[in-house]
């Protein structure tokens, strides 16, 4: 069927509400460029060798010869390399190597060279040897071994020392690179820290996703009327993304109803009603590979909202406020979790278990944890110019009918913070 046809029910009766959910040429999709054409161009080779010189002084102030990464989002980070990313988030298939100084190796699917040959940060392209079992099979072994010996040559060939950290590796394989005499140990934590400080150029990136999850929000809000679907509105979310240039959703929370307590369930056919409110965490992997997470609820129209549906909505504002307001260069973990926001007793069961989180090309370091779980589950740190972090709120009661989801995204600032994303809260389900 055609994206612009009018959707049909099973009984051949038209849906209750027209097919304005999936006209692309109803997003006006040309307008939007052009606003995007105004913004701050991302120099996308600077953006790459900034990105790449951040890793290596974390590489080098570590005396490591260097940094392995598989998963894609480090990969694309440390070379600017986009190359099957959904895929490869499930099977170890692409690679690449991050001497302490010069360019990367990068081991990618067969037959793709062309997709990092050109980039500043590659010395060059190889094929990947791949241990999947639907690839190897029976002889997952023996392409291991010959994984490890080519990689264990590279690492003595380019790394100054034998001393390798690594994101993510299964036990056998780092076994076999081990009887190579190559050290390894974790590295996730070097390639994060690397990432929570944001370069120019990654600061005008956010700011294009942004522009894009700000887009397809106002289009969804506008689509949102009684017998539209979750997944109808979620299509919307993805599909401007996309038609922007965007790569793809880590999540697919639109809900409404009952559905929004307990939080993080996911769209489904259910068909809105009037008077629900519609509770969204955008999620959105944007251009540039940047996530814009923002997270906003309304109201179905017609209606107008409940005593209780703004207790909730008022409740979650004055959290995202209140916390969003203590941000600042300078400040500790620990201070921002003991002078936060504190959730009345009523909310307390399903509270969100993260009250701040950092962001780049997906959720990252730091990510801190209400007060009164600070002492168990928290970590110290200080808070930078230049981070991103996104500030979270879930409002719902445990046996209530409906929740309330809201988020901020913003850059820290020497005095404060900064909006990267702009898209307006409701005023009338603001007590």
């Amino acid at each position: 069927m055609s994206l612009n046809e009018p959707m049909q029910h099973p009984d051949n009766r038209p849906a209750a509400i027209d097919s304005g959910a999936f006209k692309l040429d109803d997003y006006d999709l040309e307008r939007v460029r052009s606003e995007m054409a105004r913004l701050p161009a991302v120099d996308e080779d600077r953006m790459a060798l900034d990105r790449l010189a951040r890793v290596q002084a974390e590489v080098q102030a570590r005396d490591l010869g260097g940094l392995l990464l598989y998963d894609p989002v480090n990969v694309r980070y440390a070379t600017g390399c986009r190359n099957m990313q959904v895929w490869a988030m499930r099977n170890s298939s692409r690679y690449c190597l991050v001497p302490a100084e010069g360019r990367t190796v990068v081991f990618d699917f067969v037959h793709c060279e062309h997709m990092s040959e050109h980039l500043p940060t590659v010395a060059e392209s190889r094929p990947a040897k791949m241990w999947l079992n639907h690839i190897a099979g029976a002889r997952r072994e023996d392409v291991m071994a010959a994984w490890a010996a080519e990689l264990a040559d590279a690492i003595k060939e380019r790394c100054h020392n034998n001393r390798i950290a690594v994101d993510r590796l299964d036990g056998d394989p780092r076994a076999a690179l081990e009887a190579h005499q190559i050290q390894v140990s974790f590295g996730q934590g070097v390639i994060e820290q690397a990432r929570r400080i944001k370069t120019p150029e990654e600061l005008k990136a956010q700011k294009r996703s942004a522009h894009v999850c700000q887009t397809a929000l106002r289009l969804m809000r506008d689509a949102t009327r009684p017998g539209v679907t979750e997944n109808e509105i979620w299509a919307i979310l993805v599909g401007v993304n996309v038609a922007l240039d965007g790569d793809y959703t880590e999540s697919r929370m639109v809900v409404s109803g009952p559905r929004t307590n307990p939080w993080y369930s996911e769209a489904s056919d259910k068909r809105i009603e009037a008077g629900e409110l519609l509770g969204i965490d955008t999620d959105m992997i944007g251009p540039y590979g940047y996530s814009t997470d923002m997270s906003r609820t309304w109201l179905c129209k017609p209606g107008t909202p409940t005593a209780t549906q703004k207790e909730l909505y008022s409740v979650a504002y004055d959290q995202v406020m209140t916390n969003k307001d203590l941000l600042k260069a300078g400040l500790s973990f620990r201070e921002l979790a003991e002078t936060s926001w504190r959730i009345p007793a009523k909310f307390e069961h399903f509270e969100c278990g993260c009250i701040v989180h950092g962001i780049g090309m997906c959720n990252e370091w730091p990510q801190l944890v209400p007060r009164r779980m600070f002492d168990d589950h928290g970590y110290d740190g200080h808070f930078e110019e230049n981070m991103t972090i996104c500030v979270e709120s879930y409002i719902g009661e445990r046996g209530g009918h409906e929740g309330v989801k809201l988020e901020e995204m913003v850059r820290i600032t020497e005095t404060g913070c900064e909006l990267v994303g702009v898209f307006p809260f409701e005023d009338e389900l603001l007590s």
